[in-house]
């Protein structure tokens, strides 16, 4: 729901890219502008599926304009608009700039305000039972800065300062009965309007030799965040973790490929009344078998591996798009207590992704999880980590 946390400013072919719901742009070198036309079809556990028409409709459920800009290899920004014909919204506004106090400073700033009536709840704890799925309204308005500075050529010191402001309300799935009467353990829990103003100090470690589309290189970061009543939010928490990513090059005779890994872990602490939108969840890019925030508590570990191989490419609009397969595998839990194992009972998901890449920034995948719940297949912009 926040922005992205720094990444490191990073030499680039100069170029601009684009995303304008179904239209993808991108300009090798100097080159002319170039399109690409790619199709956006979205399975979603929760929302439903969603078909994409070119040029700017997505017919039958959110119509949704995307437009993603890159004017210099160190600066991009983004805008995405949507409403539904009923409650159902999102707008969302970023911007990176990388290259800042002549490339020794960097900062990241995000505006979201998102409604969605199609948000699941399962209950809290790492064996929440799926047969008490229940549906609600989430309300999310979120303002994010995030400056930085890189002390030595790979090491940034960041700070980030989020304001939200979040609050719930009967959703519109009506086979599903709404999260205060399902779950009446979450009153006083997350279920009032509620405003955060938390800050985060982070330090990381970023050797990727790129940052979209990396091929080698290791990402870790390291955190401490905190929000306080006694500077206007609704409760107190600290929040505690880290996250290490590492992309291996892998050459098996013909086969040429990236083996990309993640390990993370988070841990929270707070009183019982810190609302369950702020502790931490696995599901969707976490664990690809799950919709969103299907397992919540305090805390929670995770790890994926996935191995991105190319297999076709032609030259097409002016680029060389590239079709890769990624076959999968996550693991992760959460749990309650900061002294209980982070691998004691993981949930599992594997499947296999699908990325159409245009370099040197772009890429659009699909990814299919199959795991104890079934199967899920979710859709979207960038590499899921």
């Amino acid at each position: 729901m926040t922005g992205g946390r720094p990444t490191p400013a990073r030499r680039a072919r100069s170029g601009w890219a684009g995303v304008l719901v179904v239209l993808v742009a991108a300009t090798p070198g100097h080159a002319g502008r170039s399109f690409i036309p790619i199709p956006e079809i979205i399975l979603d556990p929760n929302e439903g599926t969603t078909l994409g028409v070119l040029p700017v409709v997505l017919f039958e459920f959110f119509p949704r304009f995307r437009l993603f800009s890159y004017p210099t290899p160190t600066r991009r920004w983004s805008l995405i608009a949507g409403k539904s014909t009923t409650k159902d919204e999102r707008y969302i506004a970023n911007f990176t700039e990388r290259s800042l106090w002549e490339g020794r400073a960097y900062v990241v700033a995000g505006l979201l305000h998102e409604r969605d009536s199609t948000r699941r709840f399962f209950g809290l704890g790492n064996s929440s039972n799926e047969a008490r799925e229940s549906n609600y309204t989430d309300n999310d308005t979120v303002a994010e800065a995030s400056p930085g500075l890189w002390l030595m050529p790979h090491v940034a010191l960041g700070y980030d300062m989020r304001i939200r402001r979040h609050s719930i309300e009967h959703g519109q799935v009506t086979s599903l009965p709404f999260i205060e009467k399902e779950h009446p353990e979450i009153r006083d829990r997350g279920d009032a309007p509620a405003v955060y103003w938390s800050h985060r100090v982070s330090l990381t470690y970023d050797s990727r030799d790129s940052i979209d589309i990396p091929a080698r290189g290791a990402l870790a970061t390291a955190y401490t965040e905190a929000a306080d009543r006694t500077l206007g939010s609704a409760t107190s928490f600290v929040k505690l973790g880290a996250e290490w990513r590492d992309f291996v090059p892998v050459f098996i005779r013909r086969v040429r490929g990236v083996l990309a890994l993640r390990a993370l872990l988070n841990y929270v602490s707070g009183s019982r009344d810190t609302p369950f939108w702020e502790q931490s969840s696995l599901g969707e890019r976490d664990l690809r078998a799950f919709g969103t925030d299907r397992f919540i508590d305090f805390n929670r570990s995770a790890a994926s591996v996935e191995f991105r191989v190319p297999v076709y490419s032609r030259r097409l609009f002016g680029v060389n798009p590239e079709l890769e397969l990624a076959p999968f595998f996550d693991a992760g839990e959460v749990f309650h207590r900061i002294d209980d194992s982070p691998v004691s009972d993981l949930h599992v998901a594997y499947g296999m992704g699908f990325r159409f890449v245009v370099r040197p920034q772009v890429v659009a995948y699909v990814d299919i999880g199959f795991g104890f719940e079934g199967s899920a297949v979710f859709s979207g912009v960038s590499y899921p980590f």
